[in-house]
């Protein structure tokens, strides 16, 4: 069995290798796919240190590192990025710390029903802000596409696990809310902007149409591109297959069942998927 430790070895000994030894590190626990901890380098600000649980995720750090370069500016993120070792091999990546607490956290505890509302439709908003960002149709990038099978030549740039876990937010005195930044870019891409809609609508539109309706709203709102059922159908399909195949005992029994009646039900003719946005959806009705 490893050592528990052997994460915050290997990333001291990375630091140290690549010329930037850590006065402080520690440990901040593990994300999905990354090693999380938190440095200071040359009395500089604490700084969080993402190292791949897959030694292999080189080409992945490469890409996050550009999605959150062409972000900046136009939604909050972590910014700058410093691959380590370099930019050809990287093993690890640097980013500033996001002040605030995950919406999602918030959601889960909060009573007052008008602020989880503004939650969502936060996130609809930097959404719709984030693809403004068209691919860059003369110039190379690390950015794989979402799929290639499916280009429609609108492909904007995608976060590609928008939901409520990865919106940072702060709180002020008098309870308002604003956003601190849009974290996790593990699942970037280039594609249609429909398939970033996806997330919410299954973590949020399925089981809570209120909230899935009002980011959906806020995201029109804010100028984001009215999604087409067909390509956003695709999107969904393609995700609940997912996860019913590649991860199953990842998730409970309950939404594994709604799930599979939801795909199901999807497959039926005339079965529209935009619906999950509660759209001529009455109140506890059908999906499709």
């Amino acid at each position: 069995m490893p050592n528990q430790e052997s994460p915050l070895l290997r990333a001291h000994e990375l630091l140290r290798q690549s010329g930037l030894p850590p006065l402080q590190i520690q440990n901040a626990g593990r994300g999905s796919n990354h090693h999380l901890f938190i440095v200071e380098l040359d009395e500089g600000p604490l700084q969080l240190l993402r190292m791949p649980v897959d030694s292999e995720a080189g080409p992945r750090l490469r890409s996050e590192e550009e999605a959150i370069r062409r972000a900046s500016g136009t939604v909050p993120v972590p910014h700058p990025t410093l691959l380590i070792p370099s930019l050809h091999r990287p093993k690890a990546c640097i980013q500033p710390i996001i002040e605030g607490t995950r919406a999602q956290d918030l959601r889960a505890h909060d009573t007052n029903a008008r602020r989880v509302d503004l939650l969502c439709r936060l996130l609809g908003r930097e959404l719709a802000h984030l693809h403004r960002i068209e691919f860059p149709v003369h110039e190379p990038t690390f950015i794989p596409f979402l799929s290639p099978s499916f280009v429609t030549g609108n492909e904007r740039l995608l976060h590609g696990d928008a939901h409520l876990g990865n919106l940072m937010v702060q709180t002020d005195a008098k309870e308002n809310v604003r956003v601190s930044g849009l974290i996790d870019w593990s699942f970037c891409h280039w594609g249609p902007p429909e398939s970033d809609l996806v997330e919410m609508a299954i973590t949020e539109g399925e089981p809570r149409p209120a909230l899935g309706r009002a980011f959906y709203e806020a995201y029109l709102e804010s100028g984001g591109l009215e999604p087409r059922e067909h390509v956003f159908k695709w999107a969904l399909v393609r995700e609940l297959e997912r996860r019913l195949a590649a991860h199953a005992q990842a998730y409970e029994q309950t939404p594994r069942d709604a799930w599979t009646r939801w795909l199901d039900a999807l497959h039926r003719p005339g079965a529209r998927a935009l619906q999950v946005f509660a759209l001529g959806r009455p109140a506890g009705g059908d999906l499709v």
